[in-house]
């Protein structure tokens, strides 16, 4: 199961270490040891790829997870993991369009203090173009 099915390159103005920025929508309604260990996998290759390809900063990662009505702790852990990483390269992960349920998850384990969390896709596409500091929205790990 392939739980990537859209990967966009989208044009950012300033800010973020980066000019660019990548869309991962996940298409499972489940984010579990499967689906995340998968998406950590993508995201490790990904990097890797804009490493070996270029020397400019990795562009930022939008995961949309608007599907997404579970996620377990394992699946907390891949994001934490992929966030981890996109960072050790100056760059950054951010997240949109959680559902309740996830959302709930998240203030719980108050892992929303971490990640740069927008309610939409839009949302987050309006805050990038909008903000003369976007680096505002997006939280320290």
């Amino acid at each position: 199961m392939d739980t990537i099915t859209q990967i966009s390159q989208l044009s950012f103005h300033h800010g973020l270490n980066s000019d660019k920025a990548f869309t991962i929508k996940l298409t499972s309604d489940k984010f579990d040891s499967v689906a995340s260990s998968e998406l950590l996998a993508k995201v490790e290759s990904w990097v890797a790829a804009n490493v070996m390809m270029s020397s400019k900063e990795v562009p930022v990662l939008v995961v949309d997870m608007e599907n997404v009505e579970f996620i377990d702790s394992l699946g907390l852990q891949k994001l934490l993991a992929s966030l981890r990483l996109m960072k050790s390269h100056n760059s950054n992960l951010v997240l949109c369009a959680l559902q309740p349920s996830v959302r709930l998850v998240f203030e719980i384990s108050r892992i929303d203090q971490v990640f740069g969390i927008f309610s939409s896709f839009d949302t987050c596409m309006n805050q990038f173009h909008t903000q003369k500091q976007p680096s505002e929205y997006l939280l320290a790990a």
